[in-house]
């Protein structure tokens, strides 16, 4: 058990490496400045606000009591009109869905036992995913009908992390249970309304989020070969694989030894980006072609990648580093740009990330569920510092800061 603690602890990813600087995340102010026309960002504030802000105009307030929790962020339904958001107040934490436009909510979940996280809109916009913490320990997960119109459902329950993904049709979706550890997870798809998965594949490796490939007829996830005898970390291999929508067929793609492997799908194709993470802590941004070969590597030398973000036609990637700090200095980020054919990244702006921010990026694959931080005509990265909200412009490399807050996201861009 001993060993198999160490090689859980490889997976403590991103929150063990990032957590260091965020207790030395300033408190934030209030909202306003401007919007070119057009534009629409859902902010987060400070102390449980939720505001849009559009055009011109001071952004207009919709929630007070949003919790200020970790991964309890708002996440956009398609089209960008609602937003599914978690509040907090003497009477626990509830689930709403949001109209942007009236401000009208409904309340889909409330419970003081079982409280909310981590919350995701269906492709067709019909249905919410979320997580809860169970009272008796580990995780739920859940889903509800986003009109209200029927009780949540619970899938199952797992000990420790879960991740889901939608099938593009919105009739399936493939949960990634007691993901993050070594041999013990699985990963199993569920049709719409049934609690009996109708798959399981018990080989999943270390990883976080699975993801469907364009048309839904197959899915990723990575698989860990099978090791007999004592598990060692010198025997984690990390096997980036595509799979038929029912589960069979299996086709590696990419191999990572002694390593956890983060990924994402293209928006527009089955291309693949992917960082890694072992004992070295991270490694580069690389990308597999939906076309095969082996995998390019498209950051600089040495460079260590948290996160990265496809651009929304999916011949970009927008990706963080990890910049080297004095002790007892917050720690910073800094963006970079890069073609997905290769060539030279582009350096832009850094900076210290608001806590919501940092939190966000432990589990950068999860939320590309949910959060949009690319605006829809590629040209702006929208992003929460320690100061506020800023959006960087792709082009000149020039940030502005937008608004108080702590995390914001593009309203409408799916």
């Amino acid at each position: 058990m001993a060993t198999r603690r160490v090689l859980i602890a490889l997976i403590g990813l991103l929150s063990a490496c990032i957590a260091a600087g965020l207790a030395s995340v300033a408190a934030l102010l209030l909202f306003g400045r401007w919007q070119a026309p057009g534009e629409r960002l859902l902010v987060v504030g400070p102390a449980g606000q939720l505001l849009v802000l559009e055009g011109a105009a001071r952004g207009r307030v919709l929630a007070e009591d949003a919790s200020p929790d970790l991964f309890r962020y708002p996440t956009l339904a398609p089209g960008g009109e609602r937003a599914a958001y978690i509040s907090q107040d003497g009477e626990g934490f509830a689930l709403w869905s949001l109209d942007l436009r009236s401000g009208e909510r409904t309340e889909l979940y409330r419970s003081r036992e079982n409280p909310p996280l981590y919350a995701a809109w269906s492709p067709d916009g019909a249905n919410i995913s979320f997580l809860s913490n169970r009272s008796a320990g580990g995780l739920g997960v859940h889903i509800v009908a986003a009109d209200g119109s029927a009780e949540s459902a619970m899938l199952g329950t797992s000990r420790s992390s879960s991740y889901f993904a939608w099938q593009p049709d919105g009739d399936r979706i493939l949960l990634h249970l007691g993901g993050s550890t070594f041999e013990q997870g699985r990963v199993a798809a569920f049709d719409l309304g049934s609690s009996t998965p109708v798959f399981e594949l018990a080989d999943p490796g270390l990883f976080q989020a699975p993801a469907w490939t364009a048309d839904g007829s197959g899915f990723f996830y990575v698989a860990q070969p099978p090791v007999s005898g004592q598990p060692t970390p010198d025997r984690i291999e990390s096997v980036l694989t595509r799979v038929g929508a029912d589960g069979t067929g299996p086709r590696e793609l990419a191999r990572e030894r002694q390593a956890a492997m983060l990924f994402l799908r293209s928006p527009r194709s089955d291309d693949i980006a992917y960082t890694t993470i072992g004992q070295g802590g991270f490694g580069g941004l690389k990308l597999v072609a939906a076309a095969g070969g082996p995998a390019r590597t498209l950051s600089l030398p040495d460079e260590q990648v948290p996160a990265f973000f496809w651009a929304p036609d999916g011949e970009r990637l927008a990706y963080l580093t990890l910049e080297r700090s004095s002790a007892g200095e917050p720690f910073r980020f800094t963006w970079n740009v890069v073609d997905r054919a290769g060539g030279q990244p582009r350096q832009l702006a850094s900076f210290t990330p608001s806590q919501a921010f940092a939190g966000l990026v432990n589990f950068f694959d999860a939320y590309a569920l949910s959060f949009d931080l690319w605006s829809g005509d590629g040209r702006r990265i929208v992003y929460g510092a320690s100061d506020g909200v800023y959006v960087l412009d792709v082009a000149s490399g020039a940030a502005e800061r937008r608004a108080d807050g702590v995390l914001a996201m593009w309203a409408g861009r799916r």
